[in-house]
């Protein structure tokens, strides 16, 4: 079924079928459904090529996915495919062309994003893994692309984004563990160059401040290794043989994964002799034992929200933003404390 043909039997015009089936607001409703109803039943669906062609203007939207950095684990890496995923449907029903490309270095990447504009011709892009200073913006802003951060710069934010509540989680994982008695705390982070990484952190210090408890810098890593037999080695000689250290927050799965091999290896039981907390934690607790009480972030609704900001009409996208609330999800590695008098 083309749409000349799917036009006839629904004697309408071409152009009518086409900007119904588009949702453009000069075909009334009632013909809009009508179309829909029709072209579901003859299985038409839009050639993006061709709609592309006709209006001599590009429905494409281009994601590049790093795998070097803090992406080369593949822990990290699911979370991207979470992302997309909630992506798909408004993709679907926007026909909206995806392309995704791989990079394995910084350089790999910059010439990805150049391919996307200048070759694939894209002009929809989903930004992440943003740095507290990131010259992308500034070089998708100079080629007018569309685009969705997933994440944020520091400062003075004039783009659309979407992201997590990375000081809000961190307070509400302090707090939890506050309530249950803890006062020596360490934060396994990772380079603060990145964005959450410094909201984290902050949310740490912050916490701290407010209720009055002494920052010991001991008891605050920031490693910069992908590798949980890395991370492991960290936490065994600087935080395990610390004592008074009573419970662990984990800013990634795979220091997480870490954390375990940790304990396990110093032989000291996870929610008995130690608490351990960690952001996400849904890959990791299928791969590890103990499960681990955790923070979690829907990143399905994030996707669907960057592609909900990158189709919508509206001329302040620049005002346009989702934040992520933060859930706990209790698995039994946090131990509550006696009271201290």
């Amino acid at each position: 079924m083309n749409i000349k043909k799917l036009a006839k039997k629904l004697g309408l015009s071409i152009t009518t079928v086409s900007r119904g089936l588009g949702g453009y607001s000069d075909v009334s409703e009632t013909t809009r459904k009508k179309i829909i109803k029709f072209a579901k039943k003859y299985n038409y669906a839009p050639n993006p090529n061709a709609s592309n062609l006709a209006s001599r203007k590009t429905n494409t939207l281009g994601f590049v996915i790093p795998l070097y950095g803090l992406n080369s684990n593949k822990l990290n890496q699911a979370s991207f495919f979470e992302f997309i995923s909630g992506m798909s449907n408004k993709i679907n029903s926007e026909n909206i062309q995806f392309i995704m490309k791989f990079a394995n270095t910084i350089e790999e990447e910059k010439k990805a994003y150049d391919n996307l504009i200048k070759v694939e011709k894209v002009n929809k892009v989903i930004l992440h893994n943003l740095k507290k200073n990131d010259p992308r913006i500034k070089f998708l802003q100079k080629n007018k692309i569309n685009f969705v951060g997933w994440g944020r710069t520091q400062g003075r934010i004039n783009y659309p984004w979407v992201d997590l509540d990375n000081e809000s989680s961190t307070n509400l994982i302090m707090q939890y563990l506050f309530d249950r008695n803890h006062r020596n705390i360490a934060f396994i982070n990772v380079d603060e160059k990145y964005n959450f990484a410094y909201q984290r952190k902050q949310g740490y210090l912050k916490f701290l401040k407010k209720n009055k408890i002494k920052f010991k810098k001991e008891n605050y890593i920031s490693v910069a290794y992908e590798n949980p037999d890395q991370v492991a080695s960290v936490i065994e000689k600087k935080i395990l043989k610390n004592s008074k250290i009573t419970a662990i927050i984990c800013s990634t799965e795979y220091s997480a994964a870490g954390a375990i091999k940790a304990c396990n290896k110093a032989n000291k039981k996870i929610g008995i002799d130690i608490s351990l907390i960690t952001f996400d934690g849904n890959v990791v607790n299928f791969i590890t034992s103990p499960s681990l009480t955790a923070i979690n972030h829907d990143r399905k609704v994030l996707g669907s929200k960057a592609i909900e900001i990158l189709t919508s009409e509206t001329k302040i996208k620049n005002n346009s933003y989702y934040l992520a609330k933060p859930e706990i999800i209790e698995r039994g590695s946090v131990l509550t404390l006696k009271k201290s008098n």
